[in-house]
């Protein structure tokens, strides 16, 4: 071992907390923590309540609580906007409050013991030019990523219960681990930090400095310097190119004490290899298969809702490998797992768990062989570095959106477009209640994309509440659902271009130009409310409630095994847990169309969905939350073809006067030319800054004529007064020439007429 040249010491009075830095080199060390973690892993990703400063309220909104011992009443919180060590306890653990942990609203976790040390919100470390000035808003605690050049987390390695961080420092790599500390009745928090230098001095912001009656004490290298600045602790480190490791002890002790356990710090590259899998148990249930004799039947692909990981199966995100007998899903409660043995039969599936921590990962997709997922935090991409099906490192793949502690804000659902950029949509933080909303970052109520390499981000479009997924075509086309509410009088489908505005004048790109006046204070700077309905946003339709109550994803059909609706597209409602057909029409540009359900029952709500590149048939997922009548926690179900003759609509045409309806199948001439098996009313709603609409403007339309055009398959109706309405129910009662029958309805928004 090379013997440590030089040594400092400097001191500062500080409340209850000692902390000791030294510098050490050429000696591997394991310090081993207790081997059986709590059932969310050895960190949880989350936004932190660190208490109150003289700056306003601490909170680490890209959390990542490390846990330290098995109880988890010690625990250390790293911000990933920041690299900064934000805050670290020995005793009272966290409180897992709201969601996905305790279902409450409004709430997030906390800790509200007492704290070895805080660090307040602030760069972790200086800037490449040695500035500690935090350039992001002034408001407190500041939102979103410090700049790439100054500082960017790059993930997290999972070495048995160990965590190793990984992060850049202007061009300089870190990698740092946490760990507790515990002999003869002292508990020391210690971080070991590997440092490979660009050559330019660095700081290190250590914690902050309060009254009391314990010290500080540095322990460093030659030319390092400890410093207090502005009620921070701080460590200035000489430029240096090469690898240095460090480490940093925090306890509530004498100086003396914390010495006696310093160690030599360990080879954090040992631990970024991968470690032993954690989760070996796997767990295997039977599939249900269904016997029904209908076109569409539903397959039940059994969930472990009974796990030996005591984790909830609310299944938030999926997709398959290529192929197609394998599939991962992700959970609200930040797992991941992988399904094997899909198959015909369903008789063996095999679910593995992959990962855990997550920050509610609401969305997956399989690239190459490879996941990512979506959650509130991050797009995170995963590597099993050593073959045991199980996440070794979780590389931080983009996280460059503003990210607040909105317990209503999620990150939902997760798509590539035929050049590989990413798209998910992200929710504006409702209010608890759900009137208007929660303090705004720069990225919410958006569409976001993300470049192919993860490099850039962009708004793609803006004007969203609550949008429980989207869709991508396989050509490129985006579209989203969303949740009833401010500036959402009913849940709509969303045909989206680049750059459009889909309803939410809060959380538009440009909102500051609307003449509507949005909710939030701080974006109304002042103005009464004012509404102008010329500036409403006209989606594809708008959902009666009981018919989509809260939108879910939507999914192309890119199967010809699937019926007659290949390169169709299709919409899931979380909230009625209902898979629909979308009979869409372009009108000049302007899109218009209806739904009509598949009259199916799902294990739980409908909100992801995929083709098997295998079989051929579509795969649909969902969770309970609330305002849904999902049945159980969670699902995962399959939408199977039999083969049998489909009778349903499945085109729909506005004229000038009146209405045609395609049908799958040749209908029965007499009954479809019958006026009475149909029967048309509409209502009208209003967009306002009000919570959803109420309905107005109600009306029954005549059915002059009916007229099944050559074909068979087409039937025009006669009504001279056809629209525009916001909400269209057609009634359908007729049979297929077969004598089949046909009772179903399309609703529908009619916003041109000719």
């Amino acid at each position: 071992m090379k013997s440590i040249q030089t040594t400092l010491y400097l001191t500062q009075k500080i409340l209850k907390g000692v902390f000791l830095i030294g510098i050490f080199s050429g000696f591997n060390f394991f310090t081993e923590l207790d081997a059986v973690p709590s059932k969310y892993g050895s960190w949880v990703g989350t936004a932190v309540n660190l208490g109150r400063d003289a700056k306003g309220d601490n909170v680490s909104y890209r959390g990542i609580v490390v846990r330290l011992n098995e109880s988890g009443n010690a625990c250390v919180v790293f911000d990933g906007d920041t690299m900064r060590m934000a805050a670290g306890w020995t005793k009272g653990g966290l409180k897992l409050d709201g969601l996905p942990f305790t279902g409450g609203h409004g709430r997030f976790p906390s800790h509200g013991g007492e704290k070895v040390f805080v660090t307040q919100a602030v760069p972790g470390w200086a800037s490449p030019k040695g500035e500690l000035a935090d350039p992001r808003e002034d408001k407190y605690s500041p939102l979103g990523p410090l700049s790439r050049d100054w500082a960017k987390f790059g993930g997290l390695y999972v070495h048995g219960d160990r965590v190793v961080l990984k992060y850049t420092v202007g061009k300089a790599k870190v990698l740092e681990s946490p760990t507790l500390m515990e002999k003869d009745g002292l508990s020391v928090i210690l971080r070991t930090i590997r440092i490979d230098g660009d050559g330019q001095d660095k700081t290190l912001v250590l914690s902050d400095v309060r009254d009391g009656e314990n010290v500080t004490t540095a322990y460093a290298p030659e030319r390092s310097k400890q410093e207090v600045k502005d009620g921070l602790n701080l460590l200035h480190l000489p430029g240096k190119k090469g690898v240095t490791t460090f480490q940093v002890l925090y306890g509530m002790s004498e100086v003396q004490d914390l010495k006696k356990l310093s160690t030599k710090p360990e080879d954090l590259l040992a631990l970024t290899k991968g470690g032993g899998a954690r989760w070996k148990e796997t767990v295997k249930t039977k599939g249900e298969v269904s016997k029904e004799d209908k076109a569409y039947i539903i397959d039940r692909l059994t969930v472990p809702y009974n796990n030996p990981y005591g984790i909830q199966m609310r299944i938030g995100g999926f997709d398959f490998f290529k192929d197609g007998r394998t599939a991962a899903v992700s959970t609200w409660d930040g797992d991941v797992w992988i399904v094997r043995n899909i198959d015909e039969k369903l008789e063996n599936l095999e679910w593995k768990r992959f990962a855990a921590g997550l920050h509610e990962p609401l969305g997956l997709k399989i690239v190459d062989d490879v996941i990512y997922t979506v959650a509130d935090d991050q797009i995170t991409r995963f590597h099993d570095l050593n073959g045991d099906d199980e996440a070794d490192f979780y590389e931080n793949f983009n996280n460059d959106w503003d990210l607040t502690s909105g317990f209503h804000a999620f990150c939902f659902d997760l798509h590539t477009d035929k050049a590989g950029n990413f798209y998910f949509a992200f929710g504006s933080p409702v209010r608890s209640g759900g009137r208007s909303f929660e303090r705004l970052g720069r990225h919410h109520g958006s569409i976001i994309k993300v470049s192919k390499d993860g490099s850039r981000l962009e708004r793609y479009a803006t004007g969203l509440r609550a949008p429980n997924g989207m869709g991508v075509s396989p050509d490129g086309q985006v579209t989203s659902g969303d949740n009833e509410g401010t500036f959402v009088p009913r849940s709509p489908i969303n045909w989206i271009t680049p750059g459009s505005f889909h309803g939410v004048v809060d959380v538009a790109e440009d909102y500051k130009k609307f003449k509507t006046t949005p909710t939030v204070r701080e974006r109304s700077n002042g103005r009464p409310q004012h509404l102008d309905p010329s500036e409403a946003p006209k989606p594809l339709t708008w959902l009666p409630k009981g018919v989509d109550n809260s939108g879910g994803g939507q999914v192309w059909v890119t199967s010809d095994r699937w019926g007659p609706f290949d390169k169709e597209l299709l919409h899931m409602s979380y909230g009625r847990s209902a898979l629909y057909l979308v009979l869409k029409e372009n009108k000049g540009g302007q899109m218009q169309g209806g739904v009509v359900k598949f009259p199916l029952r799902f294990t739980s709500s409908c909100m992801r969905a995929r083709f098997n590149p295998s079989d051929g048939q579509l795969y649909v997922a969902g969770l309970k939350g609330w305002q849904t009548n999902a049945g159980k926690p969670g699902g995962f179900d399959r939408v199977r073809y039999t083969g049998a003759k489909v009778a349903m609509p499945n085109a729909l045409r506005i004229k000038l006067n009146g209405v045609e309806i395609g049908f799958t199948s040749k209908l029965d001439k007499e009954l479809a030319e019958d006026t009475t098996s149909y029967a048309i009313r509409s209502t009208n709603i209003r967009w306002t800054q009000g919570y959803g609409s109420g309905e107005q403007d109600k009306k029954s339309y005549e059915v002059k004529t009916a007229k099944l055009l050559p074909g068979g398959k087409t039937v025009f109706l006669e009504v001279p007064t056809i629209g525009p309405a916001h909400q269209m129910e057609i009634n359908i009662d007729v049979e297929t020439a077969g004598g089949d029958e046909i009772v179903t309805k399309i609703w529908n928004t009619v916003h041109i007429a000719n």
